[in-house]
């Protein structure tokens, strides 16, 4: 029964999944760049507004494990706002660079962005996270595959994510390889 839901999964992913991506980058690419631009904005605005409100209970929260003397909880909420902030900047830099012109031909953040989140399974076979290595001789799988979408060989003592994977394997310079992946 656990192998045939194994076997299930794995054509799912290698079948089904592939024909999935290449629908949804066809539907994405049929709007302009600039109702693109907008709705990622409008996203973003509405994401910040979320976390900022969270924030704002979490200040409460914090206020009061204070007067509470409740140091362990003062400090997992101190965490969390710190995370929220972190969060509400990396958001607010996404919709400056939103707000950029662009030059025909430049690489934009978003697009280095879409590039480092383009999906290592789709650029290179993996089997349970592993795989050869393609930078060298490898006769057992040595390059893993980790969760943030990035792979280490463990032979060559190396990492990659997406972009300079790309760059190494197919002998690309940096712009190159964004717009490969877009």
């Amino acid at each position: 029964m656990i192998e045939d839901i194994a076997l299930i999964l794995d054509q799912f992913k290698k079948e089904i999944m592939p024909k999935v991506r290449v629908t949804i980058r066809q539907h994405v690419n049929a709007y302009p760049n600039d109702f693109k631009t907008r709705a990622r904005t409008e996203y973003l605005k509405g994401r910040m507004e979320d976390i900022i409100f969270k924030t704002f209970y979490l200040m409460e929260d914090y206020d009061r494990h204070v007067k509470a003397n409740d140091i362990d909880n003062r400090l997992f909420v101190g965490e969390q706002i710190l995370g929220a902030i972190k969060t509400i900047q990396a958001l607010q830099r996404e919709i400056i660079s939103l707000r950029k012109p662009e030059k025909p031909g430049e690489i934009t953040d978003d697009m280095k962005r879409r590039a480092r989140e383009y999906p290592f399974a789709d650029l290179y076979e993996f089997k349970r996270g592993m795989a050869l290595c393609p930078f060298h001789a490898d006769k057992d799988p040595s390059m893993r595959l980790f969760p943030d979408n990035h792979v280490y060989c463990f032979s060559c003592a190396k990492g990659w994510d997406t972009i300079a994977f790309v760059q190494e394997r197919d002998g690309l310079n940096f712009p190159e390889a964004v717009k490969r992946l877009q």
